[in-house]
């Protein structure tokens, strides 16, 4: 924060120093710089950006129109309902939004989201559909796997049961590890719900189905060779069981005939 002491020509140089790519952000309680997807103001910790994109789930900077991601028109709405569960990174309250047709949960103190897994599903199906729609499927775009911090390893709890969360890469390959119950839903830092639509927008799960399908056959044809080794071995035990009982009755009465003059022999 700057001193009292401080000018404000000193004040507005140094923020620029700061923040060397903002331009025409500002917070609208200090009026102090701040990037677009800033959660709080940095000089004054006034809530600045919150999701509000219904097409990419993007945070969009208070009073903007449309998405800085995407260029979607912005559509959110507070609901006046209570949310089950405090915000399982910071332990706040969070607030029910309504983003286009999708019921979320926000923590506005780190910006995280708590999506029911019914909700999620809708979300990949709706954007799996956009997918094949803009052919953006055959798109060979990787999106970089994010830096995971040693604080984003902490397991958290689920909101809604309090057991502790799995923490999965989405798709199996997409680099976005998120925080998972099984039984109620997903939690998402800030942006990672944004960076999972546009990996699916991009083709990701499609390639995920790709993979796993090779990963599948594979396997199916590793089953199949130890299936034909396993055949082999049981046959050759058999034949050599069979050769044996096939030797041992051809020489049997030879082998009798020579105990019955063996023994005669002894008896002279």
């Amino acid at each position: 924060m700057p001193t009292n002491k401080e000018s404000p020509e000193e004040g507005e140089s140094r923020k620029a120093k700061l923040n060397p790519q903002v331009g025409s952000l500002h917070c609208p309680n200090c009026g102090g710089d701040a990037l677009p997807d800033c959660v709080r103001c940095t000089w004054c910790g006034s809530s600045l950006a919150s999701v509000s994109c219904p097409d990419c789930f993007g945070v969009m900077f208070v009073g903007m129109k449309h998405c800085p991601w995407c260029g979607a028109e912005a559509s959110r709405e507070v609901l006046i309902e209570k949310v089950p569960g405090k915000c399982p990174r910071c332990q706040m309250e969070m607030f029910a939004i309504k983003i286009g047709s999708s019921r979320l949960n926000e923590c506005q103190n780190c910006g995280g989201l708590w999506v029911r897994k019914d909700t999620f599903q809708e979300i990949c199906d709706d954007h799996q559909e956009q997918e094949a729609v803009l052919g953006t499927e055959e798109s060979k775009t990787v999106i970089a796997p994010m830096k995971i911090s040693d604080h984003d390893r902490m397991y958290i709890p689920c909101p809604e049961c309090g057991d502790l969360m799995n923490r999965v890469n989405f798709a199996g390959c997409s680099g976005i590890v998120i925080d998972w119950c099984k039984e109620h839903g997903s939690w998402f830092d800030k942006d990672e719900l944004r960076q999972i639509v546009t990996f699916i927008q991009r083709g990701g799960l499609k390639r995920s189905r790709e993979r796993e399908k090779e990963r599948m056959q594979e396997e199916s044809r590793r089953l199949h060779q130890e299936e034909l080794r396993l055949a082999a071995e049981r046959n050759r035990v058999s034949y050599g069981e069979s050769g044996y009982s096939r030797v041992w009755d051809s020489d049997r009465g030879a082998f009798l005939d020579f105990l019955s003059e063996f023994w005669r022999g002894l008896g002279k």
